[in-house]
């Protein structure tokens, strides 16, 4: 495992957790991974339970044979002061309506408005909806559920549920801390270790190739601060917050209210494909794109990268070689030879997503379950196992038009516009050209996508008799969709170079 911890019990874990890490969840939406991942990022961390004792964040922190401890700050005032009014109703506890309430009004008189035509409160509503209109999850969750887009480092929050028993039950006043505190910050409903699951991933990669890291710091740091004006606002909202709630000064009147949270472990056989994660992350970042194009890019590319480590540690399980390949059908053809094997591969993936947890130690985690008075039928078992592993890549897949059809049978992995341009972004270095067969190269050696007939031959080799002139088809779609999006360009009839132009 990585990191390396010392009289860790990894056997009395979930079969799924036992066989991908510590964790990879089905509630967790595509967003929170990308979320979570930047959340570990740009908080302070380090190997001691201590903040005072942590780095400054905006870091990769390598643990020595210990858990990764990392100190978000859940800003609770600011996310109340963004989400609760824009929240389904019933799920408005009285403590948090009275608390914004009153918060809205110290505002109204501390706020300046040359304006004539405004006043405070159109103001505190204009701060409101502005950041409002970065949300990234909502659904019908509560307020202190939801999250916005990584568009600045204040308005990344941790998980915070709010249990209905507990809030429901208390009343506002100044000065207490259960206002903010009385939250559960470790349930990890959404946030569900995805993310840090990720972020470990990505230390294997740099220690693998310790040149990248200080360009993925920059990258990732010139991401999530590329609007300094909204940080400077979100720090208003909050430090206000805590001026006037905690009016005694029993807490930091800056706003900053540390938690500890925990990184787990990862599987080992995850760093075999690790050097590629890092060159696929730099080579996004450093793509000149908009940048919430480049927010929901990074969003995908993780789920790609995250559904690869899953199929390279099954299929090193079970066969013991990374042969899962990503069977591509670029094709309209309902009954065309392409799309059965396409078909056919993605069942073929999901199997064994699936039935590697197979190998986990079953009897050891019904001892546990047993223990604690839970379910432990081998039946009710390897159903959750199968909702964290094949149905959540379908789920990831689905989310992006990775996999398709939406709904229905016959589900297999094909590629659209945004799907082509993340190709492009994170496979080749931004403004270098590399010729289109080198280009299903890297697709293949960074993904084990099969796309023509040079991919389908090296990965299936002679003994299957393929038709390989069926992958021609598959080839001319995938020359016409990079050229369509203005990737790639044609030297001869026999010689077309594919460019990242975003440099």
């Amino acid at each position: 495992m990585f990191p390396h911890l010392k009289d860790f019990e990894q056997d009395s874990e979930n079969l799924q957790i036992q066989i991908y890490g510590q964790r990879i969840y089905r509630s967790q939406t595509l967003y929170e991974y990308l979320l979570e991942f930047l959340l570990v990022f740009i908080s302070p961390k380090g190997e001691s339970d201590s903040v005072d004792s942590a780095d400054q964040g905006f870091s990769f922190f390598v643990p020595k044979n210990s858990t990764l401890k990392y100190f978000p700050n859940p800003r609770i005032g600011l996310k109340r002061f963004i989400f609760l009014n824009k929240s389904d109703p019933e799920k408005r506890f009285g403590v948090d309506k009275d608390a914004l309430s009153s918060f809205r009004a110290y505002l109204q008189e501390n706020i300046e408005i040359d304006n004539s035509n405004l006043n405070s409160d159109m103001v505190l509503d204009i701060i409101q909806d502005l950041l409002y209109s970065f949300n990234a999850v909502t659904g019908g969750r509560s307020w202190f559920a939801q999250s916005l887009l990584p568009v600045a480092p204040e308005l990344i929050f941790c998980e915070a549920m709010g249990k209905k028993a507990v809030r429901k039950s208390m009343e506002y006043e100044r000065n207490d801390k259960k206002v903010d505190k009385a939250f559960s910050f470790t349930d990890r409903a959404f946030m569900a270790r995805g993310g840090e699951v990720y972020y470990l991933h990505v230390l294997q990669g740099i220690l693998q190739k310790p040149e990248y890291e200080e360009r993925l710091v920059e990258g990732l740091r010139s991401l999530v601060q590329g609007i300094p004006q909204l940080s400077e606002v979100a720090n208003y909202i909050q430090k206000m917050w805590f001026l006037y709630h905690y009016e005694d000064n029993s807490i930091d009147s800056d706003g900053i209210m540390w938690i500890k949270k925990e990184v787990s472990w990862i599987p080992d056989n995850y760093s075999l494909r690790a050097g590629y994660t890092v060159i696929e992350l730099d080579n996004l970042l450093r793509s000149k794109l908009d940048p919430f194009e480049k927010i929901e890019l990074l969003g995908s590319l993780i789920v790609i990268q995250i559904i690869r480590m899953m199929c390279l540690q099954s299929t090193k399980l079970l066969y013991n070689d990374d042969n899962q390949e990503w069977l591509i059908d670029l094709t309209d053809d309902p009954s065309g030879s392409i799309r059965k094997m396409a078909v056919s591969s993605y069942r073929k993936l999901e199997e064994n997503v699936f039935r590697v947890v197979h190998e986990a130690n079953l009897k050891k985690y019904q001892e546990k379950l047993r223990s604690q008075n839970k379910k432990s039928s081998e039946m009710h078992i390897y159903k959750e196992a199968s909702e964290d592993t094949n149905k959540l890549v379908r789920r990831l897949g689905k989310d992006i038009e990775f996999v398709v059809p939406p709904t229905g049978k016959n589900m297999r992995l094909t590629l659209n516009e945004n799907m082509i341009k993340l190709l492009v972004t994170s496979l080749i270095i931004p403004g270098e050209r590399i010729l289109f067969s080198t280009f299903l190269n890297k697709c293949y050696e960074h993904f084990r996508m099969v796309i023509g007939p040079i991919e389908a031959l090296k990965h299936f080799g002679e003994k299957q008799n393929l038709d390989l002139s069926s992958f021609d088809e598959n080839v001319n779609i995938m020359q016409q969709m990079l050229k369509d999006c203005g990737f790639l360009r044609d030297l001869s009839d026999a010689v077309s170079i594919v460019e990242n132009p975003f440099v």
